[in-house]
């Protein structure tokens, strides 16, 4: 019986925010006024893959938000955001966001629902990523409770209890720092996701410390520690839960600026509150190792050269455990000038060395622009000296020459044309792939998109985009689109 009661009070858990939200702008109807905003977008699609009729019209999607905020009484803050999606195979109107402040001398608690309210610093192992505490799927799905403090006799600190939506389980999180004027800071965090099922322990803990010491100008000296508790274990001989970074930042030396630290992540150190030491991410477990960063600026001249390198010893290889350690060394080098006229060029070099092989990547930029147009020219050859002449390496596509086209013109004050497109050549095949679109903003607060092609595959900077660079199979997708954007 108790198990009963206790499931269904997770399941009346989740209207409790929507419902005290709406709760309190009814009454300030009365107390005052509500502000009402909203945003309209609808997406019109052909495909010439379409069957049974090529360039059939499939899918078409209305979206339309409404915003309401009010104060309910002095130093508050409601808000509420509803959401009506219709398409081919449904509609429906849904509770989208919201939240409720209250704020005082100093503090505030926020009561929110489905908004990402999680950023903690954590400023050298980035235990804390937003996209991992707040429950995403399409969108933050959590529900929960923020408090903030702030200049309590130099004391900083921040409280979140709250709850997953798309499964059992509560997450909880809190920094307390001390700062000591501009020359030192102090901090804690801690970190827990309960998720209640499994062998024990049903949670992952994380407690980390941090502190930062200014020595002189802008010179500063940081370190932050976690320790974790997770029911995986990488290795059971060893009791390696901890991770460690000590970084030195910013020293000045003539036209020099140097950082560097040193680090030391434990096999078993976990914090699925991160993409660093979640093992469904960058799984960055059973390192140790220093980085370094020199930049240097010549002078009198828009010159800047950039030079990283990274080295470590592991015997983690995702997703397994070697038994030797091998030794893990990255190089980046990039020299970028500015020129007279708008026109900018970079050349980097990458370099990654493992215990399979050594990753070299070459990147050229130039980059132009004026107050009609910009242009982006990019050539890239990624594995560089891999699979040239046959399958060598069966985990790479080999070597391969990218080139990439970014360009955007104002054709008059209210029409844009932007498109970008990327064309690999491998040592098997080559690929293609093609984003236009068309921009017209002529009307207040309403905006026209035709599209023509997959945006996707080139979003993340051209050629560097994993989705083009690694997929020899890609091809230029005979997809029209239009968008009309209305905000009110």
């Amino acid at each position: 019986m108790a198990h009963l009661l206790q499931r269904r009070r997770r399941t009346l858990l989740g209207p409790i925010f929507p419902i005290l939200l709406l709760a309190l702008l009814v009454p300030s109807l009365h107390a005052g006024p509500v502000s009402l905003n909203g945003y309209f977008e609808g997406e019109y699609v052909t495909d010439k893959g379409r069957r049974p009729a090529p360039w059939d019209m499939w899918n078409p999607k209305n979206y339309l938000e409404l915003k309401f905020s009010a104060h309910p009484f002095p130093n508050s803050e409601a808000y509420v955001s509803i959401n009506m999606l219709s398409n081919a195979n449904y509609a429906r109107i849904y509770f989208n966001q919201g939240h409720l402040t209250l704020r005082g001398d100093r503090k505030e608690i926020n009561f929110f629902a489905r908004e990402d309210r999680f950023y903690l610093d954590s400023p050298l192992l980035y235990l804390v990523n937003t996209d991992r505490a707040r429950d995403d799927s399409w969108g933050p799905k959590a529900e929960g409770i923020r408090f903030d403090f702030w200049q309590y006799a130099g004391f900083y600190g921040t409280g979140i209890v709250y709850k997953f939506r798309t499964f059992s389980g509560e997450g909880y999180m809190a920094r307390l720092r001390k700062e000591f004027g501009r020359r030192a800071m102090l901090g804690l965090l801690y970190l827990k996701k309960d998720w209640h099922t499994g062998a024990p322990p049903t949670y992952n803990e994380v407690v980390a410390f941090q502190g930062q010491l200014r020595l002189y100008g802008s010179t500063y000296l940081r370190w932050e520690t976690a320790s974790s508790v997770h029911p995986v274990v990488r290795d059971p001989t060893r009791d390696d839960r901890r991770a460690t970074e000590i970084e030195l930042r910013s020293i000045h030396w003539k036209n020099f600026n140097i950082a560097g630290s040193v680090f030391h992540y434990g096999v078993n150190f976990t914090d699925e509150f991160s993409n660093k030491f979640n093992p469904s991410f960058d799984h960055e477990f059973d390192r140790k190792g220093y980085s370094m960063e020199v930049v240097y600026l010549f002078p009198t001249r828009a010159i800047n050269f950039i030079y990283k390198t990274r080295r470590f010893q592991t015997r983690y290889q995702h997703p397994v455990l070697l038994d030797e350690p091998f030794t893990v060394v990255w190089n980046y080098g990039e020299i970028y000038t500015e020129f007279i006229g708008g026109v900018n060029a970079k050349i980097a070099v990458d370099s990654w060395k493992d215990y399979l092989n050594t990753w070299t990547h070459l990147l050229f930029e130039v980059v132009g622009e004026n107050r009609r147009m910009r242009v982006k020219l990019q050539y890239k050859i990624k594995d560089f000296g891999v699979n040239r002449h046959g399958q060598k390496f069966v985990y790479s596509i080999g070597e391969r020459h990218l080139i990439g086209l970014e360009l955007r013109v104002n054709l008059t004050d209210h029409l844009q044309f932007y498109g970008r497109g990327v064309v690999g050549m491998g040592v098997y095949r080559n690929w293609q792939s093609l984003f236009l679109q068309l921009a017209y903003r002529r009307f207040q607060n309403t905006e026209i998109y035709l599209e023509y092609g997959e945006p996707s595959h080139t979003d993340n900077d051209l050629v560097n985009d994993f989705d083009v660079s690694e997929n020899p199979y890609q091809r230029i997708v005979d997809r029209m689109k239009v968008l009309v954007k209305f905000w009110f």
